[in-house]
């Protein structure tokens, strides 16, 4: 009788043919069951009861309202690998469709999904609040094309169609903004502690109409275009203290309308201030 090892024992050539048959009977089981499951999936993944037919947006007053159901639903059009499509409701595109609605809607602060009953995606949208305007220029602010509206955080969401001085705020910088809209003026952090120091001004006598942002340097503009300058790596506490000092001098002080007839106050000199009139 002949013998023939598997390598791991000694079998018969008859016991070894049905082993190796047995194998692939369950092999070929096994690929006809995984086939069958697959398919299962595939199939429910495409009956509408899974499917999401509306989306639908709770805010009626938001910007580009219908641009933005528009953008959800050209996301849930397509498929997975060609075969299970986006609109399932169980595996929907939930991060995509909010990364991709913050990036083309700058507008749009936090955006919320909810599935109701499977069919329907409703979306809350949270807009953000315009604070302040970022003008590539102060020459000239009655061209609205030129300035942007800004929330409190710095960041640049949308153009100001129109806008009153009286209302905003107006930021600019050393080197204007390429295609501003959808970018931080400046770290958040950085952009709240210049707006408490901007906000305490006034009780220094100082009206600020304008805030400018250089590499080195920071600027407030006053309504008669006068200038107060300082290094940006001042701190602005300190910058706050020694301008209270230098208007409570009695040499300021008996001086009528100073801030008026300033052109600049110099403040970048380490406990120096240097002022010239225009």
């Amino acid at each position: 009788m002949k013998i023939v090892s598997s390598g791991k024992a000694l079998n018969s050539p008859g016991f070894y043919k049905k082993k190796q048959k047995k194998k692939h009977i369950q092999l070929a089981l096994l690929s006809i069951g995984f086939v069958i499951f697959v398919s299962s999936i595939l199939y429910l993944s495409r009956l509408e009861r899974f499917l999401i037919t509306g989306v639908s947006l709770t805010e009626e007053n938001i910007v580009d309202r219908e641009k933005i159901i528009q953008s959800i639903k050209d996301k849930l059009s397509g498929f997975y690998f060609f075969v299970v499509p986006h609109s399932n409701a169980l595996l929907y595109p939930r991060r995509a469709i909010k990364q991709s609605l913050l990036k083309e809607f700058p507008r749009l602060k936090s955006i919320t999904l909810v599935l109701e009953e499977l069919h329907t995606l409703s979306v809350t949208v949270e807009e953000r609040v315009p604070f302040a305007l970022y003008c590539v220029s102060t020459s000239d602010l009655t061209d609205s094309s030129d300035c942007f509206l800004m929330d409190k955080e710095g960041f640049i969401f949308a153009s100001a169609l129109f806008f009153s001085e009286d209302v905003y705020f107006i930021y600019k910088t050393e080197d204007p903004i390429t295609n501003p809209i959808g970018t931080k003026l400046i770290a958040v952090d950085e952009f709240q502690a210049v707006q408490s120091f901007i906000d305490n001004l006034p009780e220094l006598g100082i009206e600020p109409s304008a805030f400018k942002i250089g590499d080195n340097e920071f600027s407030v503009f006053l309504p008669n275009e006068g200038e107060i300058i300082w290094r940006r790596d001042e701190n602005l506490a300190l910058v706050h203290s020694n301008l209270e000092a230098f208007v409570s001098h009695d040499s300021i002080k008996a001086q009528k309308n100073f801030f008026d007839r300033i052109l600049r106050l110099d403040l970048r000199t380490k406990n120096k201030i240097f002022y010239r009139f225009r």
